[in-house]
């Protein structure tokens, strides 16, 4: 059966849902909800898109109400799955078929699914619901973008978390990375802003030479890996 298309509209808000696979709980312990909500925050410091309500409360799904405020959701929500499937570091599918996006066609349905949401996190404060960011006593604003309250600051690139340190270790991680985005290492190379990005957590994740990051994404130069990274890092 054919997938059917996503509608597009890059100032749309949607509702998104990410179900996990079979063999893994998406969230195990409170440290992986907390390193997602680090990616989302790095994701929207990155893309500007508007947050207005999360739910992490399930084991094993997430929900996003987001306004892309002019992102490509398909690069948001890749740099979003990619990012948690590397944190991982499983050999199973991470994730349960392809994230599901509903458009929202009014303030309205907006309201009334991000009141859905806090109704979950409404017997409990946790951060792992934007419900305890709001005041339950105030209406709910639509122009509010989610800080996402309570993360830490970005770790500093030498406190690497289970540090890849052969490039033996790094290609195969590139290639799990490659086969959760439903892409061949070729068609991923292509993706410019996808390899761009995906060069930089490499370098923060790993202990690799920008030689050795060159011969990793395709043969670039250790001159282009640099320009990458600097650029990256300033967006």
């Amino acid at each position: 059966m054919a997938r059917q298309a996503r509608i597009k509209d890059p100032y749309g808000t949607f509702h998104i849902t990410q179900a996990g696979g079979a063999k893994r709980d998406l969230f195990e312990k409170d440290e992986d909800r907390e390193h997602f909500l680090e990616i989302i925050r790095r994701a929207q410091a990155k893309y500007q898109f508007k947050l207005y309500a999360y739910c992490l409360l399930s084991d094993n799904a997430y929900h996003l109400v987001m306004d892309l405020n002019g992102a490509d959701m398909s690069k948001v929500m890749k740099s979003i799955n990619i990012g948690y499937a590397m944190y991982l570091d499983i050999d199973e599918p991470v994730f349960k078929d392809r994230y599901k996006s509903t458009l929202l066609q009014s303030a309205e349905s907006t309201l009334e699914v991000v009141a859905k949401l806090h109704d979950k996190g409404a017997a409990q404060e946790t951060q792992w619901n934007s419900y305890c960011i709001y005041d339950p006593d105030t209406p709910l604003r639509l122009d509010w973008v989610s800080p996402i309250a309570g993360l830490k600051d970005e770790k500093d690139p030498e406190e690497c978390r289970d540090c890849i340190d052969s490039i033996d270790e790094a290609q195969k991680r590139l290639f799990q990375v490659s086969e959760e985005a439903g892409l061949s290492l070729k068609e991923l190379f292509r993706q410019k802003d996808l390899r761009n990005d995906l060069i930089l957590k490499f370098r923060k994740n790993s202990s690799l030479s920008l030689k050795e990051l060159g011969v990793l994404f395709g043969g670039l130069s250790e001159s282009s890996i640099c320009k990458i990274l600097n650029t990256e890092c300033v967006k």
